[in-house]
């Protein structure tokens, strides 16, 4: 066993092993949300936020250094914390694979959008806007079914990138603990978010930074998701996006160019209307938009890991 453990190793696809294992049992396996780490990694930064970023009337560069101390305040003790075992444990991989575990948390994103397929095929429109909320930020109360389905792809597209293609991205470039690095800050920018008007300077740094770390695995999703949808579409859709917008928007774009629909639009954050231009197609959403949608995320995941497969085999045949 044990020689085959490093043969495995020496082969280059063990992390592929354990991001595949990793996939899997977050899939299968139910993990509470009030039991996960995150839930609590998002208590204690809400509970942060109160403390270091009150009410009171402050300038943005101090708002704005407050946020970057608190990134450091927060994830400093638990990164100490968290290493000690990796130092001392004789199988790392065990910890590695854990870490990854958690940090690719992906059921309630899941549970909520399927939820929501189901109550808007049943006409239940109200249920369809609770899943909705425990998918977005923005206000979902005056939205009709079309916007509730437009909004849900949205979101089912940015938070796959960022809580399962990017994980995996980070993971093969920084392992366990990088993974989970990255994903804790992307709670961070969550739970921080610069829609939320006490958030507008606080939560720059954090938005930044995490920004800077899936503005790679963005670029790749897109080019896969194009791909396996509609290239052309999707080229389309890049060219609908206004100059000098955010890489967001030009994601968006390919991804309603690719599936043929229009994304984007106005939507309302705190009683304040954000206007973002509409991008991709022209065709409006419709609900069978919102299981293509889900089915070519699941394709590219595994284009991904086709892809990876592929890298670990000529790094292996060449060395």
């Amino acid at each position: 066993m044990m020689a085959e453990y490093e043969a495995l190793q020496q082969s280059g696809f063990l992390p592929l092993l354990v991001i595949i294992i990793a996939l899997l049992l977050e899939w299968l396996i139910p993990w509470p949300e009030k039991a996960h780490p995150l839930t609590l990694l998002r208590l204690m930064a809400t509970n942060l936020a109160a403390r270091v970023n009150p009410n009171a009337p402050r300038s943005a560069a101090q708002q704005r250094i407050s946020g970057s101390l608190a990134i450091i305040v927060l994830l400093a003790p638990i990164l100490v914390i968290i290493s000690i075992p990796l130092f001392l444990a004789q199988y790392p991989l065990f910890f590695d694979a854990i870490m990854l575990l958690v940090a690719i948390q992906f059921q309630p994103i899941r549970r909520h959008f399927k939820g929501l397929e189901k109550a808007l095929k049943s006409e239940k429109k109200n249920l369809a806007r609770h899943h909705l909320n425990g998918i977005v930020l923005r206000d979902t109360s005056t939205l009709s079914p079309m916007g509730i389905a437009k909004a849900a792809i949205e979101s089912l597209n940015q938070r796959f990138i960022y809580q399962q293609l990017a994980i995996i991205f980070w993971y093969l470039l920084a392992g366990g603990l990088g993974a989970l690095v990255v994903r804790m800050l992307i709670e961070l920018n969550q739970v921080w978010n610069m829609k939320r008007p006490k958030n507008r300077y606080f939560g720059l740094p954090i938005a930044l930074l995490t920004q800077l770390l899936v503005c790679l695995p963005q670029l790749i999703f897109a080019l896969i998701f194009s791909m396996i949808t509609n290239p052309v579409g999707a080229f389309k859709g890049v060219k609908s996006v206004p100059s000098k917008s955010h890489i967001n928007s030009f994601v968006k774009g390919m991804i309603g160019g690719g599936l043929g629909i229009q994304l984007g639009g106005p939507a309302i954050y705190h009683n304040t209307k954000v206007r973002y231009p509409r991008v991709g197609a022209s065709r409006e959403v419709r609900f069978a938009d919102l299981q293509r949608s889900w089915q070519s995320i699941n394709y590219t995941l595994f284009i991904f890991l086709t892809i990876i497969t592929l890298i670990l085999a000529i790094i292996y045949k060449s060395s």
